[in-house]
């Protein structure tokens, strides 16, 4: 049943041994590679507070942040009238263009990838029967931009159906 083993068949065998040296040089192969690969992260963080916990104020200076940073040729800019009615103004490649106003109440918000010139448009439709297509109050390069628009609009917007 249970026979003895030879002392031989005791020992760690020799490549036992090596093995931890192999698995340090391993590991810091790997943190070396992955320091090195940390080039090209975002240096700045995007806001860490969500909108559902600003005030409208808050996130009307959100949007206004966005709207400044999202593309390098436009410049969108934001107030919030009464009765939930956004205004937006666009300064673009051509100068300053006309305002408009949108209102929020009841509208559908969604994001919308532009192949064309390689930009992510955030579009209202609003909730009017005759409103046929949605209306673009941003053009942000970077899909992360265009997101956090949307997040902050559906709840400027949810405020204001609260009010």
């Amino acid at each position: 049943m249970n026979q003895p083993q030879p002392a031989a068949a005791l020992q760690p065998a020799a490549h036992a041994v090596a093995t931890p040296r192999w698995r340090s040089v391993l590991a810091m192969l790997f943190v070396a590679v992955g320091t090195a690969c940390m080039d090209g992260y975002p240096t700045e963080d995007v806001s860490a507070i969500d909108a559902l916990d600003m005030t409208q104020a808050q996130r009307l200076a959100q949007m206004n942040t966005l709207g400044s940073a999202a593309h390098n040729q436009r410049r969108w800019t934001y107030a919030l009238l009464p009765g939930c009615v956004l205004r937006i103004d666009l300064d673009g490649e051509a100068g300053p263009g006309p305002a408009f106003d949108i209102p929020l109440l009841g509208s559908a918000v969604r994001v919308k990838t532009d192949k064309a010139d390689d930009t992510f448009a955030v579009e209202v439709k609003p909730a009017s029967p005759v409103a046929q297509t949605g209306v673009s109050v941003l053009e942000a390069q970077q899909w992360v931009h265009a997101v956090l628009m949307t997040r902050t609009l559906l709840v400027v917007e949810k405020a204001c159906a609260d009010e």
